[in-house]
């Protein structure tokens, strides 16, 4: 039993992984695995326990994420979608009450997932700082969006999206302050609503079981009580440190964890493994070793370094969470990187036999995903300079 979690937690996720395990490892979304992680009742990890959830904080999240991926990548970053989602908006404070309590409902009793959904192929990734070309315009007491995103991670499993628009409302486009600033925000979506089209996934490299496809909106109506934030594009989403934190620990766990699953199964083919006369394992060749050892401390560091971040942000006050955004970007960084490294060695490791259809070969695939998910390493990267740049001119260093 991991320490970290409850003894519920514990066994939910035990139950999940137990039911996952004949689904796994398939090129293609099934519907059965996020239907087993529903069952299982692991969804609900995130929700509130007055909600009738598990109450996990983001270290928590971090510990089922990284245990499920060892098992399956493209589910658990189905599932830390999911669970990032869930995670900032408790965090925030930035929901309506009532609107979170429905959602809260809809998770535990109709086994609802979520996803924000906010990547556009023109703008991409919100993380640079990409405004939306979704639109919704103000009919009455609703909303009528038009538009597309992309990068829609589980989404044939999906009931709701959070999705950024720019609203076209009259009223608050005259009180702009002036024709460079824009209405921006987020609504929560029923998928089920008449105009909605889920496109079929990306063929991409790895991760090609998570259906990360395209949503269309064709003058999709959201009621206007689905409004969960809308500000200024001239000012920073509020409260979003919370988005940021629990989207990139939420995926270094996974990612991480899929070079630890990596790293037991090339020990375990290591260990079983005896070429020749049969007489010597490959696990006791002393270069295969010094290379498992290499492998083992990559992903030590980036373990260490992801646990503590979770468990200082969990014990942060508010006011102290925005302070900490780099030390999370350092964290994701450090857990994909190693498993990009975990993923190569290992399959270096195994040579041939690595190299053919499996586990290993999905590993190396799926572990590149992560490269990608921001905050990609030159921001964080350059971040870092320039924290250690003004130090110096502020003589503080």
């Amino acid at each position: 039993m991991n320490p970290t979690l409850t003894h519920e937690m514990s066994g939910v996720l035990t139950q999940a992984i137990r039911m996952l395990r004949p689904l796994a490892g398939i090129e293609r979304f099934d519907p059965a695995v996020p239907a087993a992680i529903v069952a299982a009742g692991l969804h609900r990890a995130p929700v509130p326990i007055i909600a009738g959830g598990l109450g996990a904080s983001l270290g928590q999240s971090v510990e089922i994420l990284s245990a499920l991926s060892a098992v399956d990548g493209a589910c658990a970053l189905g599932l830390a979608m999911h669970f990032h989602t869930l995670g900032a908006a408790i965090e925030s404070g930035n929901w309506p009450k009532a609107l979170l309590s429905k959602l809260f409902r809809e998770v535990v009793t109709a086994g609802a997932l979520v996803n924000i959904v906010s990547t556009e192929e023109m703008g991409g990734s919100p993380a640079r700082g990409a405004l939306p070309d979704m639109t919704a315009l103000r009919k009455g007491a609703m909303w009528m969006v038009n538009g597309v995103k992309h990068w829609a991670t589980w989404l044939p499993a999906l009931r709701y999206a959070v999705i950024t628009v720019r609203f076209l409302d009259p009223a608050w486009m005259q009180a702009a302050v002036s024709n460079s600033e824009i209405p921006v925000g987020s609504l929560l979506l029923d998928l089920e609503s008449a105009g909605v089209e889920r496109l079929p996934a990306f063929d991409a490299l790895g991760m090609c079981a998570s259906a990360s496809g395209m949503l269309r909106l064709n003058d999709v109506i959201i009621p206007g009580e689905h409004l969960i934030v809308s500000h200024s594009s001239l000012e920073p989403a509020p409260r979003r440190a919370s988005a940021q934190a629990w989207f990139g620990l939420c995926v270094a766990a996974v990612y991480l964890g899929i070079g630890e699953g990596a790293r037991r199964a090339v020990v375990d083919w290591a260990v079983a493994r005896k070429p020749g006369n049969a007489a010597t394992a490959v696990a006791d060749l002393p270069l295969i070793r010094v290379r498992m050892g290499r492998i083992d401390s990559e992903l030590r560091t980036a373990r260490i370094l992801l646990t503590e971040i979770a468990r200082r942000w969990d014990q942060a006050s508010a006011l102290e969470r925005p302070e900490m955004l780099l030390n999370v970007a350092l964290a994701k960084f450090k857990a994909t990187q190693a498993a990009a490294y975990a993923t190569d060695e290992a399959l270096r490791i195994a040579g041939g036999p690595g190299y053919l259809r499996g586990y290993l070969e999905r590993a190396f695939r799926d572990a590149r995903a992560g490269l990608i998910h921001p905050p990609l390493e030159d921001i964080v990267m350059q971040d870092l300079a320039l924290g250690l740049v003004a130090r110096a001119r502020a003589g503080t260093e």
